[in-house]
C-alpha cells in the first residue's frame, strides 16, 4: 500500500518473533530462535507438543508460521489465568545450556521469582519484531515516491526503509546485513561517490547535499534554542502539575493503543477487527496530536515528557499500519488475514486448517 504522500509502502508486513517471554504485565523479553534450533519443543499447558499440527517441520518451520501456531495455542487456554504456550529445552544437559544461552539463562534467574529454563518449561507467546515496510527507497538509498520520483536529499536506511530485500517475511540476520549495506549506499551516495553524471556533476550533487545538511542542522539549533529558552521562562510551579496529568493521560492512551494493535492488528487478521482498529486509532491519534499541541504551548516537547512524544509516534505509526493491513486482503508472509465467513465455518478449536481469504492470489507488494 502506498500512501502518507507515497512515501512509505508495505507496513502491514510486520514480522513477529514466535517465542518471547510472557508474564503478565511484564516486558517482553526474546527467546532467541536457535533454542528451537537445539532442540526446543512447543508444547501446550498439558505437555503436548503442538507444532507439527502446523507444518510437517513442526519447530524448525518458517517463522510466521511457528508464530501463529504459538499464538493460536495459546488462545485455547481454559481460562485467562490458563496460559497454553510453553517452550521446553529441559531434555537437555543442563550445563551446556547455560553455556550455551548464557543471556537467557542469566535474564530469567535475576528476576524477583527465578525461573530456570534448564528444568521448566517457559511461558512463551509472539512480539512484534520487525517491520518488513516503510520508507521507500532505491538501491541507493534514496527515498522515492510512488511515482517513481526521488525525494531530493532525503534517504533512509536499516529497519525504517522497505528497499523490497525482505518481501514480506525477512530472513533470519539480514536486518544488520540490510542496514550495513544500504547505511553505506546511503553514505556514499551523500558524499557524492555515487554520481550518473560526470566528476562536475558528482561535485554539484555533494555542495548541494552539504548546503541542505547546513541548512538542517541550523533549523535543529534554532528549534532547541527556542524550546530551551520557553522551558527556562515557565515556572516549575505553574507546569508541574499540567505536566504531570499529560504524562498519565498519555500513558493511559499508549496502553490502550498496545492492546488495540495486539487484538485486532496482530498476528492473524480479519477484516472487521482491522477497521475497528482504524477507528479507535483515528481516534487515539487525534488525542496524541492533541496532547503534543498542548505540550508544545506550555514548554515544548520537553515540557511534558517523552510519554506524549512516545503516544504521538505510536498513534501515528500503528493507524498506518493497520490501513495498510486493511487494504491489503491478499495473506503473504508477516501478513496473514482471514475472512469472517472462513474462520467461522473452521471455529473447530484446532486452527491449524483455517483458510486465509486469498489462498489463490499472489501477496501484494509495492514494486520498486
Amino acid at each position: 500500500m502506498n500512501k502518507y504522500n507515497g512515501i512509505v509502502s508495505d507496513l502491514e508486513y510486520v514480522q513477529f518473533h514466535p517465542t518471547s517471554l510472557y508474564l503478565p504485565n511484564e516486558a517482553r523479553f526474546l527467546l532467541t530462535e536457535a533454542l528451537r534450533g537445539e532442540g526446543a519443543i512447543l508444547r501446550d499447558a498439558s505437555g503436548r507438543a503442538f507444532a507439527r499440527d502446523y507444518h510437517p517441520n513442526g519447530e524448525l518451520a518458517p517463522r510466521d508460521i511457528v508464530a501463529r501456531a504459538v499464538f493460536m495455542e495459546s488462545q485455547k487456554g481454559a481460562d485467562d489465568d490458563v496460559h497454553n504456550a510453553y517452550l521446553d529445552i529441559s531434555h537437555r544437559d543442563s550445563e551446556w545450556l547455560k553455556d550455551r544461552f548464557p543471556s537467557i539463562h542469566a535474564h530469567l534467574k535475576s528476576r524477583t521469582n527465578p525461573m530456570d529454563f534448564t528444568q521448566e518449561k517457559i511461558p512463551v507467546i509472539p512480539a512484534a519484531h520487525y517491520t518488513c515496510g516503510g520508507v521507500t527507497t532505491d538501491l541507493n538509498g534514496c527515498v522515492i515516491a510512488s511515482n517513481g520520483e526521488w525525494y531530493g536529499n532525503l534517504y533512509a536506511a536499516g529497519e525504517a526503509a522497505r528497499t523490497g530485500l525482505h518481501g514480506g517475511n525477512r530472513l533470519a540476520s539480514t536486518s544488520l546485513l540490510e542496514g550495513l549495506v544500504y547505511g553505506a549506499s546511503v553514505g556514499e551516495m551523500v558524499a557524492g561517490v555515487v554520481s550518473d553524471g560526470t566528476d562536475d556533476k558528482a561535485l554539484e550533487n555533494r555542495e548541494r547535499v552539504m548546503e541542505t545538511m547546513h541548512q538542517a542542522r541550523y533549523a535543529i539549533e534554532q528549534r532547541l534554542a527556542l524550546e530551551q529558552s520557553t522551558s527556562a521562562g515557565s515556572t516549575v510551579s505553574s507546569t508541574s502539575a499540567v505536566d504531570e496529568g499529560m504524562r498519565k493521560e498519555a500513558t493511559a492512551i499508549l496502553t490502550n493503543l498496545k492492546s488495540i494493535m495486539w487484538d485486532n492488528v496482530g498476528v492473524v487478521r480479519t477484516p472487521s477487527k482491522l477497521a475497528l482498529a482504524v477507528s479507535e486509532l483515528s481516534a487515539m491519534r487525534d488525542e496524541a496530536d492533541q496532547l503534543w499541541n498542548n505540550s508544545s504551548s506550555s514548554g515544548g516537547c520537553g515540557g511534558a515528557g517523552w510519554e506524549v512524544v512516545a503516544l504521538r509516534d505510536a498513534a501515528h505509526a500503528g493507524l498506518a499500519v493497520a490501513e495498510s493491513a486493511l487494504a491489503n486482503r491478499v495473506s503473504g508472509g508477516a501478513h496473514y488475514v482471514v475472512l469472517e465467513e472462513i474462520e467461522s465455518e473452521n471455529n473447530n478449536g484446532n486452527g491449524g486448517g483455517s483458510k486465509s481469504d486469498s489462498d489463490d492470489e499472489e501477496p501484494l507488494h509495492a514494486v520498486i
